[in-house]
């Protein structure tokens, strides 16, 4: 009972990391059919930032969480300004190419500054650890599943409550169409690369907070975070949390019955299987901008 409860509670802190990298993706294909590659290097550019203010600066926790989640999403829409809105204008599927270089560039920047090994956090949140069904749940856990709650359920408010969340979702559902109505899709887009930025940052943190500040461990997250949206749907918020989830589970299960070698091999072979079956994914629209 023990061993089964650790794996359910590992698949949800998994599959939370993998659902909070892929609304960053859906919020950018939803505003601009741009599929972003760079979430990952966003994502470790948060979770170092994070570092050097907790352990350079000595500032709490909630203080260097406020600060790298507001400077990583301020430069994902600054990037977005500069380099890449005149060619997502053009051309979504150049944009989404051009993402490629811009994840190595920022995974060499890093690279560069802090090295390629896993630097060890100090203890922000607590080392304390209790029992709940036979799985041992740490506060580092709780933080982690707790930052993926907040910030998607604040997403989906903002996207069904407010006047910005109206026009993303024009923008989504008939670009030419809003464009008329006097929605700015150009806004929209900046508005989408930086909110990808903040969830991507949050996710840094994330897992920075359960393990260590591992540049090889968080480009896995933003990695296998493709598969989680193909499961979910290219253009679903809760659709990427759910496929998150799904793929978590599915990871746990695979490590537990047939071993970690197969892991990578199953999560892409069953991406692989949506994409020809269900290309828009579980909860996706039925039509959806193949790249």
């Amino acid at each position: 009972m023990g061993v089964f409860a650790q794996a359910v509670w590992g698949s949800i802190v998994t599959g939370s990391l993998y659902g909070l990298v892929g609304v960053g993706f859906v919020l950018l294909f939803r505003a601009s059919k741009v599929l972003s590659f760079c979430q990952g290097g966003f994502m470790l550019l948060g979770a170092f930032l994070f570092y050097d203010l907790v352990k350079n600066e000595q500032l709490p926790f909630l203080v260097a969480t406020a600060i790298t989640v507001t400077l990583v999403a301020m430069f994902s829409a600054f990037v977005y300004i500069v380099v890449f809105a005149k060619v997502a204008a053009r051309e979504p599927f150049a944009t989404s190419v051009a993402t490629i270089g811009l994840a190595g560039v920022l995974q060499a920047v890093v690279a560069v500054r802090y090295g390629t090994s896993p630097l060890a956090l100090p203890d922000v949140v607590g080392d304390r650890s209790f029992q709940v069904a036979g799985a041992t749940i740490t506060v580092a856990d709780l933080v982690s599943v707790g930052i993926t709650l907040l910030v998607v359920a604040a997403i989906l408010l903002i996207l069904a409550k407010t006047q910005l969340g109206l026009q993303m979702n024009a923008v989504a559902d008939n670009p030419g169409l809003s464009v008329h109505l006097g929605v700015s899709a150009a806004r929209i887009a900046t508005i989408a690369w930086g909110l990808a930025g903040l969830t991507a940052a949050f996710a840094g943190i994330a897992f920075a907070l359960r393990s260590s500040v591992d540049p090889v461990g968080v480009a896995n997250i933003g990695f296998f975070a493709f598969p989680a949206i193909i499961l979910g749907g290219l253009d679903s918020v809760p659709g990427a949390l759910f496929g998150g989830l799904v793929l978590g589970a599915l990871q746990n299960a695979v490590a537990a019955t047939l071993g970690t070698d197969w892991v990578d091999l199953v999560a892409f072979s069953v991406m692989l299987a949506f994409l020809m079956v269900r290309p828009t994914g579980l909860f996706g629209k039925a039509e959806v901008v193949r790249l």
